[in-house]
């Protein structure tokens, strides 16, 4: 229906009382009409009257000159203008004004001011509005829409001559300084409008970007209006009827929004959402209709963004002078183009793998690709559409999503691309139903689409160069966790189930194992991600609600969480979930709860209360994985199978498949050969020890496996021998077989911290460790550094329950140096103890082990020994050297 507004009569004689119920007047008007009548059409009037307002107030004083003009700019300008919006004005004179029209000028001023108009207002020569343009763009931009309402009417001409022309701005120069301005704002927002209390103008999406098209389409095509966009081929039909749509459901948002707060306001904050959602028509239900109107404001703006994105990267190329495009071909389907994806042909998403596809390139190629051409953007939209069904349906698009949560970029640019262009959305159904979903507490400060997304690229951080002093931990942890995407597909579900009524992590756990088993991850995984996505709250709530050093506490604590693996998953989801959740509720004092509560869960596992059924289960998976890895003939299949028996579970549970195939062709290999060997020589010997340390790099460590005859002092001699190579040991693993040889890998890093790259230097400590093990060599001493001398570094030593009769557990935790390990060693050759296995890690900054001894005797260690062994720990650990 189209708006008649009988504008108001304005008289010469009305008193600014008069004036200021007339203004009132309308304005209660344009609000009866605003739920019959288009939001374009009820701001167009209110400037239209303010046009005659204003033009009133302007012929009521006489100026001397014929000169001057008053003219509309900004949002006044453009006839957008909102209840509480500034009335922007600009008054423009050709000469100096003379004594009397200043003061005049003066007195026009002050009676709008008498009369509670924001004024946002600027008096200039005609000379000196060009040189402010010059140096200003904000000011360039804001007379881009200029309008004439009263006076001189050659200025507005003028100034749009100007504007339009290349003197004052030139069009590379206007786009690009527009672009960085949307870049900075967008920048502010840290990405998103998805925050639970957007603002309307400058969040991503918000008004500022429709308008920041306008002005670059204005500046450098001269157009009045988006809909010629569509006359020049960078919108279509529907592209414009999209971006109209979204447009006028953010002025409606904001016109209640004004309304609602009684000023201008952008920032939709939640004391106002309720009434903002009533006065919209969405009803007075509450937090019902406060979600249905946010949801639309979300999508809209979601959509606003994207349609930006676009016909910023088409203005680019043609107002930006092009050099010759960098491209990368990838297959015949995609190329990089200037560091954008490109689809090389319009039917590529025909097949809708290729969807997936290009997601997972973007992940490959994350040092070259910086986004998404518009081309490909706009194929992308029109298949989203399209689609008759989820992504996932098709297999191969199950295979694609997997390999990318896999990948160790897939969690960067490209999960941030398949969220901000609703990919996420077309292949899962529970997403698709939180994408602008509202969460009404006082801790999260995005919607849960928005939330998830951050979660995830947090668990992204912990692998970067850059972690936190407070994240060190959890990125140590997730660094050598071996299925990250477990965490990662966790991360994804945990809150997908919120707004379905029940407990959303109970029915979120039903959702993640279904979504694991249809997408064919082994089932250690379904039931770590569903356990994690149930019990996700657990960790923070635990920290922070209850006594953590209480020991009840931890024991039930870690009965719930029943094993490492799970303490380690659940950490890393926790700390990456609390900060997703609101810039300011991640401090110092959450990050040491967390800490205290992971060392003290890990020593209670370590103490007896870790799951056996599920670490059983994780060495079945291992072997079957390891055997497709091997694929073995009979005879092999035999040989395997009779050298497993002789390994122990921790082998198997503590490797990852690969190294378990490795790791056990290499010892048949050296077995046979060793066999072959004694056919040809008269008598029997002991077969020399396996060494193997090749150019490959296990989470960015280099793997050191030795296979060799007990003997006493066995491991002292190793790590004796690495430390004085200058080699650093990050993790270990040592265990017996059950006829005496002893199974020992490491991950080390070499005197640079790198992996051992080098073929010469590989060389170099195989013979060393070979020297060590079977020419009987005694290792040098090694030397302590000076860095850590006089360091304050007392351990904590704890001797914990062991199941064997003849074995003692000791638990030792300290600062990680260099000299840890030889401290340790000494310690132990000085008591003359046998090791028997050790779990060796470096946590954060803590080195984390657990020993299995044994006396000189073969027994258990008595109260008196375990005594003096925790003094000469001590000593030895915090001696000077």
């Amino acid at each position: 229906m189209s708006l008649q507004p009988a504008y108001p009569i304005l008289q010469p004689e009305m008193t600014i009382v008069e004036l200021k119920q007339a203004i009132a007047e309308f304005d209660t008007w344009l609000e009866q009409q605003i739920s019959s009548c288009s939001i374009a059409e009820i701001l167009q009037h209110r400037a239209q009257f303010f046009d005659i307002l204003l033009n009133h107030l302007w012929q009521a004083f006489q100026f001397e000159t014929d000169t001057i003009s008053l003219n509309a700019v900004g949002g006044y300008g453009r006839k957008t203008l909102h209840p509480f919006s500034d009335i922007d004005i600009c008054i423009i004179h050709d000469a100096d004004l003379s004594a009397t029209d200043a003061s005049t000028l003066s007195d026009f001023l002050t009676q709008l001011w008498d009369l509670g108009l924001d004024l946002g207002h600027a008096v200039r020569r005609l000379d000196d509005t060009y040189l402010a343009c010059t140096e200003d763009v904000t000011i360039a931009t804001t007379l881009l829409e200029i309008r004439h309402i009263c006076g001189h009417e050659n200025h507005q001409h003028q100034v749009i001559s100007k504007l339009y022309g290349e003197t004052v701005w030139s069009s590379e120069a206007f786009f690009i300084a527009k672009y960085d301005e949307q870049k900075v704002r967008h920048n502010k927002a840290q990405g998103t409008a998805f925050n639970i209390e957007p603002n309307l103008k400058n969040s991503p999406g918000g008004m500022r970007d429709i308008q920041t098209i306008t002005w670059i389409a204005r500046k450098h095509f001269s157009i009045d209006d988006l809909k010629d966009l569509r006359r020049l081929k960078f919108l279509t039909d529907d592209e414009y009827a999209e971006l109209m749509e979204c447009q006028n459901f953010i002025w409606r948002v904001r016109f209640a929004l004004h309304q609602a707060s009684n000023r201008s306001e952008n920032r939709l904050l939640l004391q106002h959402q309720a009434e903002v959602a009533r006065l919209q028509g969405f009803g007075d239900s509450g937090n019902i209709a406060i979600e249905k109107m946010m949801r639309q404001l979300f999508r809209a703006m979601k959509r606003i963004r994207e349609l930006n994105l676009m016909l910023m990267a088409y203005f680019e190329r043609e107002i930006v002078p092009q050099k010759k495009p960098d491209i990368i071909e990838i297959n015949e389907n995609f190329q990089i183009y200037n560091g954008q994806i490109h689809a090389e042909n319009q039917d590529v998403f025909i097949d809708r793998s290729q969807i997936m596809s290009m997601f997972n390139y973007i992940a490959i190629h994350h040092e070259k690709v910086t986004g998404i051409t518009p081309e490909t953007l706009r194929l992308l939209r029109q298949v989203r559409r399209r689609l008759m069904g989820d992504l996932q349906d098709y297999q191969v698009c199950r295979e694609l999503l997997v390999s990318l949560f896999k990948h160790p970029h897939g969690m960067g640019l490209a999960i941030t691309l398949m969220h901000q262009h609703g990919i996420l959305a077309s292949y899962l159904p529970q997403w698709r139903e939180v994408v602008g979903q509202m969460q009404f507490d006082l801790f999260h400060a995005y919607t849960v689409d928005e939330h998830t997304h951050k979660l995830l690229k947090n668990l992204y951080k912990l692998t970067q160069d850059n972690v936190s002093a407070d994240q060190k931990l959890a990125a140590d942890i997730f660094e050598r966790f071996q299925a990250k995407e477990s965490i990662l597909f966790a991360a994804l579900f945990h809150d997908l189930a919120k707004g379905r009524g029940g407990d959303h992590s109970e029915l979120g756990a039903v959702d993640a194992k279904l979504f694991a088993k249809f997408h064919g991850l082994k089932t250690s995984q379904q039931q770590l991600i569903s356990w994690l996505v149930e019990q996700h709250l657990l960790m923070s709530i635990t920290s922070q609600r209850m006594d953590i050093h209480d020991p009840e506490v931890v024991k039930t604590f870690a009965k719930s969480v029943g094993s490492i693996t799970k303490l380690d998953a659940l950490y890393c989801l926790t700390v990456a979930d609390i900060q997703a959740t609101n810039d300011d509720l991640w401090n110092d004092w959450k990050a040491s709860l967390l800490t205290d509560l992971y060392f003290a869960t890990r020593k209670a596992l370590r103490n007896g209360l870790e799951n056996v059924l599920q670490l059983r289960t994780v060495v079945r998976e291992h072997k079957q994985e390891a055997l497709g890895l091997i694929d073995p003939n009979d005879a092999q299949l035999v040989a395997i199978n009779k050298l497993w028996k002789r390994l122990p579970l921790s082998f198997f549970s503590n490797a990852i498949p690969t190294e378990i195939a490795k790791y056990t062709l290499g010892i048949l290999a050296h077995e046979l050969e060793h066999e072959h060997q004694l056919t040809t020589q008269d008598e029997a010997s002991e077969p020399p020890s396996l060494i193997l340390l090749d150019d490959s790099s296990v989470k960015g460590c280099s793997d050191v496996f030795v296979y060799t005859k007990d003997r006493p002092g066995l491991f002292i001699s190793l790590f004796n021998t690495l430390s004085t190579l200058k080699i650093s040991v990050n993790q270990a693993q040592i265990s017996k077989t059950k006829d005496g040889y002893v199974v020992e890998a490491f991950k080390v890093l070499d005197f640079d911290g790198k992996p051992i790259f080098s073929a010469q230097r590989r060389k170099q400590v195989t013979k060393k460790l070979r020297q060590i093990l079977d020419d009987n060599m005694s290792p040098p001493k090694n030397r302590p550094s000076r860095h850590t001398k006089n360091f304050d570094n007392k351990p904590t030593i704890e001797f914990i329950h062991s199941k064997k009769a003849d074995r003692t557990l000791v638990h030792i935790l300290a600062l990680e140096t260099h000299e840890f390990m030889g401290q340790i060693a000494s310690a132990f050759r000085t008591l003359d103890l046998n090791i028997h296995s050790a779990a060796i890690s470096t946590v954060g900054e803590r080195a984390d082990n657990v020993f299995a001894l044994s006396n000189q005797h073969g027994s258990q260690l008595t109260e008196l020994e375990q005594i003096e062994l925790q003094e000469k720990l001590v000593k030895s650990i915090t001696s000077t050297l």
